[in-house]
């Protein structure tokens, strides 16, 4: 049965309206995926290019929730060093470089290993954030919070905990819509994912390794949100928290394109 994208309970959103004047940009993100695809089955797109991407995916999502180690010590925690030069960076910046790597490659195992995969199950959500925060906050890792949840900077209230067994299955069924276009649902399942906020601390960094989780598993990159971004990304969250979500849409349609872009270059169709 067809997902009924028309009465969905608050907060979540759908993002089909998007599909038709998207339409244009997302034939031309098709066409480049495509070529990615080609590329990768060929062997031409160089290993060291998709570690270099998984490495600022890494530090841009951390730095985005306030991280301050660089790329270049993200790099370095990720090789098993310890950063050195004249700022002492918290144990916890460290945890959260080697989290959120060891929770990609576990995204990356998905889509390479899992016969048919699709996108993530709420299983998967689960097991996503219990990575995010390891050694970090071992009593919520893995788990939804309890209690009620502010977001600094905005007024929108996320929904009680209560209303998460209603509200999580239907997010997933809402990313399996096969309807809708790859990129609309990752950006889709990315908003509701932070508007429902299901978890005390680590739902950001969460919900953009799921928007990358079903990207992979539909054939895409990794997808990067830069940090230099950051305040325009919080100001399209904010707008989709309004029922506007043709920003965030965009937001994420040009991060997608921006990624195929750095991998292929200039394209051969």
């Amino acid at each position: 049965m067809p997902v009924d994208r028309q009465h969905l309970d608050e907060p979540l959103q759908s993002f089909a309206a998007l599909a038709t004047p998207s339409a244009h940009k997302l034939a031309e993100i098709d066409r480049w995926v495509n070529q990615f695809r080609a590329e990768v089955r060929s062997g031409e797109v160089p290993r060291n290019t998709l570690d270099s991407i998984r490495i600022e995916l890494t530090y841009n999502s951390n730095a985005i929730e306030g991280n301050t180690l660089s790329l270049r010590e993200t790099q370095l925690v990720l090789e098993g060093a310890t950063p050195a030069g004249p700022v002492s960076h918290p144990l916890r910046e460290i945890y959260e470089a080697r989290n959120h790597d060891r929770a990609l490659r576990l995204v990356e195992s998905w889509a390479a290993e899992r016969q048919g995969f699709v996108g993530p199950s709420e299983d998967d959500l689960l097991a996503i954030h219990k990575e995010v925060l390891t050694d970090i906050d071992p009593t919520n890792a893995g788990r939804y919070r309890t209690s009620r949840v502010f977001i600094a900077g905005t007024r929108f209230v996320p929904p009680s905990n209560l209303k998460f067994p209603s509200l999580l299955p239907l997010v997933i069924e809402l990313s399996g819509d096969s309807a809708l276009h790859p990129v609309l649902r990752a950006a889709e399942l990315h908003y509701n994912l932070v508007a429902i906020h299901p978890f005390a601390d680590g739902n950001g960094r969460t919900a953009r390794l799921m928007m990358n989780a079903l990207l992979l598993a539909t054939g895409f990159p990794l997808v990067v949100i830069e940090v230099e971004r950051r305040a325009e990304y919080l100001r399209a969250l904010d707008e989709a928290n309004q029922g506007r979500v043709e920003a965030f849409g965009a937001f994420v349609i040009a991060a997608t394109e921006r990624s195929l872009n750095r991998i292929l270059g200039d394209p051969t169709w």
